[in-house]
């Protein structure tokens, strides 16, 4: 079968629960030192349910909820789905974590851009991909008075690096930079070029920074999925996360409730986007709310920007696989 036709074979766009649950797999049996294999798996409205095998004795059954499918719209998902037909067709299975907010490109040149940023990802120390996009950033010196840089956009959280260090007052335009890139340096650097640049407009004119949009990826085996969500990251977003989580997790237990104790392993993991993966918001959602709407679980996860983060792991030698033999 050609590339052309296994793409043509395929519905668009991917399912993140799915792409999530082969993300986790691949943890869970790195984490746990066994062999760990998919035996079945169900999804439907943003939850999934699933079977693994593990060590080929024992069976560990898998809740993952998507919190990202309550935020889908229809042009966020046609962008997805040109995407991922687009990587697809370029022989690239890889998750694309987009940062929160962020506009995905749905035609050209745009899908040629993302398609060469990925052919040029570089690995980072954790196993991640850094997929680099080239943006632009403006600079608009708006009086010499003062010293401070108003910025919008994914430097926003940033401006303090640049109080009192400029001529004047500015605005800074970098809606286009979403998500800086891992390195402190890289990070150093591009902050130290933008007081470089206050230097030089007058008032009233812009200067152009050149820049990197900095977004993460996963490799995968079979086909790619981008994951992310159209919506901000703000005080509104972070109250829907919390009620889109709570919903899912009781649709989750009433579909399928975990095992009672000793009668098998469990485990719940809870997808969702994140510009960072050390500042998502999904860990501090499941902490401020009921347990015991997530009680009966013994293994508790979180994924987003492609780093599982387990928030309850019970200790060693109590599981199936690692207590010892009768």
């Amino acid at each position: 079968m050609t590339r052309l036709q296994a793409v043509a074979g395929r519905s668009y766009p991917a399912d993140p629960a799915e792409t999530g649950l082969a993300i986790f797999i691949r943890w869970f049996g790195s984490h746990f030192a066994r062999s760990t294999s998919l035996l079945e798996s169900t999804s439907r409205e943003g939850i999934l349910h699933a079977t693994l095998s593990v060590g080929r004795r024992w069976e560990t059954r898998v809740t993952l909820v998507n919190t990202l499918a309550p935020d889908a719209t229809l042009p966020f998902e046609a962008a997805r789905a040109a995407i991922e037909q687009r990587l697809d067709v370029e022989g690239r299975s890889l998750a694309l974590w987009a940062p929160r907010g962020g506009q995905l490109p749905a035609t050209e040149p745009g899908l040629s851009e993302v398609a060469l940023a990925v052919s040029e990802a570089k690995p980072l120390a954790d196993g991640r991909l850094e997929v680099r996009r080239p943006v632009t950033l403006y600079l608009r010196r708006n009086s010499t008075t003062g010293s401070v840089i108003t910025v919008l956009g994914g430097l926003s959280a940033h401006w303090a690096q640049f109080t009192n260090r400029v001529p004047g007052s500015f605005s800074l335009n970098a809606l286009e930079l979403l998500r800086l890139p891992n390195n402190q340096e890289e990070r150093d650097e591009l902050a130290e070029r933008i007081v470089l640049a206050a230097g030089q407009p007058e008032v009233d004119d812009t200067v152009t920074i050149a820049a990197e949009d900095v977004w993460t990826a996963t490799e995968l085996d079979g086909r790619s999925c981008v994951l992310g969500t159209p919506q901000p990251d703000n005080d509104e977003t972070s109250a829907a996360l919390r009620r889109n989580i709570r919903k899912l997790l009781k649709d989750a237990r009433a579909s399928s409730p975990p095992p009672q104790a000793g009668s098998g392993t469990s485990a719940l993991v809870v997808l969702g986007a994140a510009t960072y993966s050390e500042e998502e918001k999904l860990s501090r959602a499941l902490r401020g709310m009921d347990p015991t709407r997530y009680s009966g679980y013994d293994i508790i996860a979180v994924l987003a920007d492609g780093i599982v983060k387990p928030l309850l792991e019970p200790a060693r030698s109590t599981l199936h696989w690692d207590a010892p033999r009768a």
